[in-house]
């Protein structure tokens, strides 16, 4: 019995927490949404979308700290961040979906989670690591929010506003990405170049980024993309 309303002592005091910083979130996006609709972005729930002329949805999305039980212990580099918020930035190309997630087809509203070329606000600005900011003078945090995303998040997205920026963006060699992301680079200009019938070389690049996963689970996709855009067989 006393375990019982306990408990459900716990879980009011938990959801009151998270109406709290529901709320708080709430007004900041309140804030921040006329800003970003005079630069062109349209908002559902926590994300914001824009869409460039070459048809790309450039993604802003505000995520909210994750609320874990009271007694909670954080082990390693794990930390509590409830309370706190940060933004996530994202460039979404539909041919790239179209071939690569379950289903296909393109989506009437884009999340961060559905982009291949995705950051955090912190790692695209002067910092260059994932930054979460506290849930307080909401309004003033909103201001400068919305100064970052001016400054750091709409230069990211900038770079890759059309096709062409993106297939530039990756053609050199980056010692900055792993393996992993540079065969995920790869595999985006290998789908871009076979939808404009540049088979020969969408064909060489996704062999490339095969050999690069090598046992990775990955690979898998990239193998069946072959297919998918009729490209045959793999280059040995």
């Amino acid at each position: 019995m006393i375990r019982n309303l306990l408990r459900v002592f716990v879980l009011t005091l938990m959801a009151k927490e998270k109406s709290k910083t529901t709320h708080a979130m709430d007004e900041l996006q309140a804030s921040v949404r006329p800003l970003l609709k005079e630069l062109g972005f349209r908002g559902r729930a926590r994300a914001f979308n824009r869409t460039t002329s070459d048809g790309i949805t450039q993604v802003i999305e505000f995520q909210l700290g994750r609320f874990d039980p009271p007694g909670t212990q954080y082990v390693g580099f794990r930390q509590n961040l409830y309370g706190k918020f940060t933004v996530n930035v994202g460039v979404y190309v539909p041919e790239m979906h179209k071939y690569t997630y379950p289903g296909g087809g393109e989506l009437p509203f884009v999340h961060e989670y559905d982009c291949w070329i995705r950051a955090r606000l912190g790692t695209v600005g002067p910092e260059h690591h994932d930054i979460w900011w506290d849930l307080e003078s909401v309004h003033e945090q909103a201001a400068k929010v919305f100064h970052r995303i001016e400054r750091d998040a709409l230069p990211f997205l900038a770079r890759f506003e059309t096709r062409d920026a993106i297939l530039q963006q990756w053609k050199q060699e980056n010692s900055d990405v792993s393996k992993f992301d540079r065969s995920r680079q790869q595999t985006a200009c290998a789908i871009i170049m076979a939808i404009r019938g540049r088979r020969d070389e969408a064909r060489s690049i996704l062999s490339a980024a095969l050999r690069q996963l090598a046992d990775h689970p990955s690979a898998q996709m990239v193998r069946g993309l072959f297919e998918k855009l009729g490209l045959g067989e793999p280059e040995s």
